[in-house]
Order: C-alpha cells, then structure tokens, then sequence
C-alpha cells in the first residue's frame, strides 16, 4: 500500500483517544486538517472527552466520538468507526490508568488485550476496505529487555533491537539465573505483548498490503491535555510528585535512568508516519531522547527540576548518588526518515510540569 497524502484521503480513526498520548494524537491530526474518528472507551464520560472537544472546537480538522470497547475488537466494535478511513492509529493499550473505574487487568488479560486485539483491530481495517496504513503504538519494552554478553554497558538500542541481547529464541534472552524462563505472558505480559503484536501486525501487513508501522516510545513527557492524564501509572505523576515535595516513590527506584521523549513528538511522528513514502510495513522508529540531553540519571533528572522550577522544594531536597551511566536510544531514524523535529528536553519538562499545575494538580509554589 502506498502512504495516505493528507487530509483529502478521507477521515482517520485513533483508538485510545482519550489517552495521554491518543489525545495528542488526535490534536496534532486535527492541526493538520484531518477529520478523526477518536475512539474511547466511554464516549459519555465528560472528564475524558472535554479536551478532545475542545480540539474539535479549534480545528481546523474535526473530532468525531465514538464508544469502542477494546475487549470487544473481535466482535466488530470498531467497524463502523474505521469506515471510510484511511488510516488507523492504533493507541490503546489497557496498563491501568483508569484503575479507580475499571481496574486493573492481570498479566493475562493485558496480553490478550495487546495481542489479540490489536489483530482484531487489524481485522476491523481489512474489512472495512479503506485503510492504507495502521501506525501501532508500540514501546521500547519490546526493543530493550535484559542484557547479553554482547551489549556493553551504555548500549545504544536501536529498531534492530528486540527485546534483549542477540540469543536465537526470546526464551533464551529471559532465562533466570535459576534456569526458569522468564519470558512468558504471565511474568513479561506488557514487554511479550508488544513484541509479539508487532511481530503479528507486521505479518498481517505481508498478507494483507496493509501497511503497519511501528512508533516505540520511551519514558514520554510533555504538557498533560487533562485531569486523566495525571494517573499514577504514568510517567509526568511522577514529575508531580517531586514538584510537590515528595521523596518516597524516587528513594524507592534509586537512581533511574531516564530517556525522555515529548508525547507532541511522538504525535508528530504518527501523523509523519502515515503521510511518509520511506516508511513502509515493518517500518519501526524508536520514539526516545534525541541525544544525551535526554538521557538523565535521576540525580540530574530532578537537579534539572529544581532549575526550571526554583518556587517549588523538588523531592523535599532529596538526591540518589551520582552516576555517569545512560539508558542509550536515539531518536535519529525518526528524524531522518520522517523529518522529526524533536522538542528541548528542558521544554518538555517545563510544559509538564506547568501544565500540571494550570490543571490544579500541582500547588504553583512549594517551600
């Protein structure tokens, strides 16, 4: 199949629209000029389609809503809103945002929800008979993984990367020190489901023409559009958390390595990805930092916090030990292949954190 051309080929469908990243799909398709069919899980619920109406409302593209059950894929939940698209983001992913309504799925249940219903999805745009190309929001959990003999440490992961070190079987890369296999959809469901729904989208591709295109992001940041956003499953809650004081989640992770990329990036690369005639089935870009700058320890992580933020006590002052180490992506294919301008990292960390505190979740000064 051949890339869609724009706004004239018709209307396009994200699913996960609510979401953090789907709406800022949504917002930067509808900047565009596309007219989207931006499917949720409850299109009644006004918390979670008050900022999607609002992009309606500013245009120049539209917003149409519609109510899609992922679990309900296989039935044809999504075909009436995928008809006449030309394109398909496929965002959603059930990892427990919303707990407080709908729970929290157990590590089977989220893998089928990858797996299964993203070819049920894809089965939904075989059928309805327009769409050229689906963009699969993937992760890097399908692209890193536990190291091997082979990957020195500061590694830099690019898209041949699977998961792991170069071991023939993804069994062999997940095998405990004990010699139990690790790599199952019980105790990798997330990081096997991404792997194996790429893997299985870019097979339905090969079958079908349809092309699949694969956007892995990293540790995503950048200006919340809603009060849902701030969940403590996601990365920016826990930018609020230090912005409010508080230390405990970050002594309890130690040093992490951060790898930040803008959520506005990763939309910016869907829509870039639909519209490329260098992307093709297969094709994957890692959405991560486009170089060391966004590659932060946590120390210079929060550091960096207190600077852009000198009204508020980040973490209460707190600050793990130094290190020189990196968790090493970049970014460069993207910007290559489908003229990605990456956000300052800096920039993104300001948006978040002042879009978390214009949304009341964070106080505006904190001493």
């Amino acid at each position: 199949m051949t890339s869609i051309s724009g706004s004239s080929d018709g209307p396009v469908a994200v699913t996960g629209a609510s979401g953090f990243v789907g709406s800022h799909v949504v917002k930067n398709l509808v900047e565009h000029g596309y007219d989207v069919h931006a499917c949720l899980r409850d299109s009644s619920r006004e918390d979670k389609t008050s900022y999607l109406l609002d992009i309606d409302k500013k245009g120049p593209g539209s917003v149409k809503l519609f109510s899609c059950d992922l679990y309900k894929a296989a039935d044809g939940e999504y075909d009436e809103a995928f008809a006449g698209c030309s394109a398909v983001f496929h965002v959603a992913a059930d990892i427990g945002t919303d707990a407080a309504t709908y729970g929290r799925q157990p590590p089977q249940k989220l893998y089928e929800g990858l797996v299964n219903m993203t070819l049920a999805i894809l089965e939904s745009c075989r059928k309805v008979g327009t769409v050229k190309r689906v963009i699969y929001t993937s992760s890097t959990a399908a692209v890193l993984g536990p190291g091997a003999p082979d990957r020195p440490l500061n590694y830099v992961y690019t898209e041949d990367d699977w998961s792991g070190g170069s071991y023939e079987t993804l069994e062999e890369r997940h095998m405990g020190d004990d010699g139990k296999t690790l790599w199952t959809s019980e105790t990798r469901a997330y990081s096997k489901g991404k792997v194996d729904a790429e893997k299985a989208g870019y097979a339905f591709g090969i079958e079908t023409g349809i092309d699949v295109i694969s956007i892995c992001p990293w540790h995503v940041f950048g200006p919340l559009l809603g009060v849902p956003h701030d969940s403590e499953m996601v990365f920016q809650h826990r930018l609020g958390l230090a912005l409010k004081g508080e230390s405990e989640v970050e002594r309890s992770r130690g040093n992490i390595l951060w790898n930040i990329i803008d959520v506005r990036d990763i939309a910016e690369s869907q829509r870039l990805a639909a519209e490329s005639d260098v992307a093709t089935n297969g094709s994957r870009y890692c959405l991560v930092a486009h170089d060391k700058s966004g590659e932060l320890p946590a120390n210079e992580f929060l550091d960096t916090l207190q600077e852009l933020f000198p009204n508020h006590n980040v973490c209460g002052g707190y600050r793990p030990e130094p290190t020189d180490q990196r968790n090493r992506a970049s970014c460069l294919k993207a910007i290559k292949e489908l003229g990605l301008k990456p956000h300052d990292v800096r920039d993104t960390l300001r948006d978040t954190g002042n879009s978390l505190i214009e949304l009341g979740r964070v106080p505006s000064a904190v001493k």
